[in-house]
């Protein structure tokens, strides 16, 4: 019998990546926790003014990035991994489901799927507004799955929102654009030249009782309100790298933020006060030093794949991914890992390590490929005490990509641990598909640093 590999260290209710929020009317906040990521860990979360968890809900989610209170005291929730909609109650009975359409097989009257619905939100009318990400659209469906309304000029789009002028209001993230469309389909508002300056990735866009528009600028780290001619009214910089995910404005005139780095949600007063939080992450599992780098499975004869790593499957977006031990392939001693993915995201094996504040460190690996159409290599992500990264996934700092088909490559980095740093992921990366190899990782601090 082989043994299950844990992968997860999420216990139930705690918070690890804050996407979706709101303020309820009696005062309490509804949180979407996309979980960690090893996959697990998904929930929705209410939370009372004093931090107190007093309703939440994880059967079966995956990477949940939003959840809508509806009028009738349910919850709509966007399954943004296993690609559906939810309609659940407050016992936790799944009132309705998007897998319905289509006879059980999830298939809207267009012929298509869902592909990463990363919000959801119901119309006056009683229909569903989705931001069908992987799809670069927005729809509007009955709960039939048939499509009264769609928009199809967007780059992974996020959070569309109907106005009460009949327009949608939607952030564009590739586009670093936000844009109000008319039901025609014609573009009749929009912020964001295309450059990183103005927007860099935007996820969320509010339309306020005042006319203007408050924003959340992701990769810029903060939010910003600008009236209709574009013109920045008022801003919150979070001052550190955060990746704030959504931003509402609440009745008070204070605002609501999710800030994913830090596992965390905030509320601001105008002046920028936090005068409201939630945070009960805490960073466990850090070893003081790189444990089985080279892979060698005497060690681990009954499992799958090194129990000191774990898998990490939260952006794959979507199933078609293997790790498991080589015995016939590796560089050195007997074993080495490997990972066949065939996803359009990424996937990596993860083990965090303690560092020295300012440290200097050698990350070294060897790695093969084959008929790889992206990239892997072996990357370091420093975490500050919170446990939050000091730059996006795709900027982290790593050993040189290999593509396509190579033969064993080493290659070695030597890189610095910001002065805030106490921890290190250190991660087997690969983006694209096709099967990598990885043998003899090692991280260590130099004495010369």
């Amino acid at each position: 019998m082989k043994k299950e590999i844990p992968t997860t260290y999420s216990p139930p209710g705690m918070l690890d990546w804050p996407c979706g929020v709101e303020r309820l009317s009696n005062g309490n906040t509804l949180i979407t926790d996309a979980g960690y990521w090893s996959g697990f860990g998904s929930e929705i979360l209410e939370v009372d003014l004093i931090g107190r968890i007093v309703w939440r809900y994880s059967n079966g989610l995956v990477f949940a990035h939003s959840s809508k209170l509806l009028k009738n005291g349910n919850i709509l929730v966007s399954d943004t991994w296993n690609n559906r909609i939810l309609e659940i109650d407050r016992k936790g009975n799944i009132i309705w489901s998007s897998e319905k359409w289509g006879e059980g097989s999830g298939m809207l009257s267009d012929g298509s799927h869902l592909r990463y619905p990363n919000d959801a939100e119901e119309t006056e009318g009683g229909a569903i507004l989705i931001s069908d990400r992987n799809n670069d659209r927005i729809i509007e469906v009955d709960k039939k799955g048939n499509i009264i309304w769609e928009y199809t000029k967007l780059k992974h789009c996020h959070d569309a929102d109907r106005l009460s002028n009949g327009n949608t209001i939607v952030a564009s993230s590739d586009q670093n654009k936000v844009i109000e469309i008319n039901p025609q389909g014609d573009i009749v508002w929009s912020y964001g030249d295309g450059s990183l300056k103005m927007l860099n990735w935007p996820r969320d866009a509010d339309r306020l009782q005042n006319g203007n528009t408050l924003i959340t600028d992701s990769k810029n780290n903060r939010i910003i309100e600008v009236n209709n001619n574009g013109e920045i009214i008022w801003s919150f910089y979070l001052g550190y790298f955060g990746m704030p995910y959504e931003a509402d404005r609440l009745p008070n005139g204070n605002t609501l933020i999710s800030i994913q780095q830090r596992r965390q949600v905030i509320e601001v007063d105008p002046s920028g006060n936090i005068v409201w939080s939630f945070r009960n992450y805490y960073q466990g599992h850090i070893k003081d030093c790189l444990i089985n780098g080279d892979f060698e499975r005497e060690a681990y004869p009954d499992v799958e794949y090194p129990a000191d790593w774990i898998k990490c499957t939260l952006l794959s977006e979507g199933p078609g991914c293997k790790f498991f031990w080589d015995s016939q392939i590796h560089f050195k001693g007997t074993h080495s890992v490997g990972i066949e993915y065939y996803g359009t995201g990424s996937v990596w094996l993860q083990q965090t390590v303690r560092v020295t504040p300012g440290g200097l460190y050698r990350l070294a690996d060897v790695v093969k490929t084959a008929e790889l159409d992206g990239f892997a290599h072996t990357q370091v992500a420093f975490l500050d005490s919170m446990g939050g990264f000091f730059t996006y996934t795709t900027f982290l700092p790593g050993t040189k990509p290999r593509k396509g088909t190579t033969d064993w490559q080493k290659d070695t980095l030597e890189v610095r641990a910001p002065k805030e740093a106490t921890a290190a992921d250190i991660r087997c990366f690969v983006l694209g598909r096709g099967k990598t190899w990885f043998d003899n990782i090692s991280f260590e601090e130099l004495p010369w640093g």
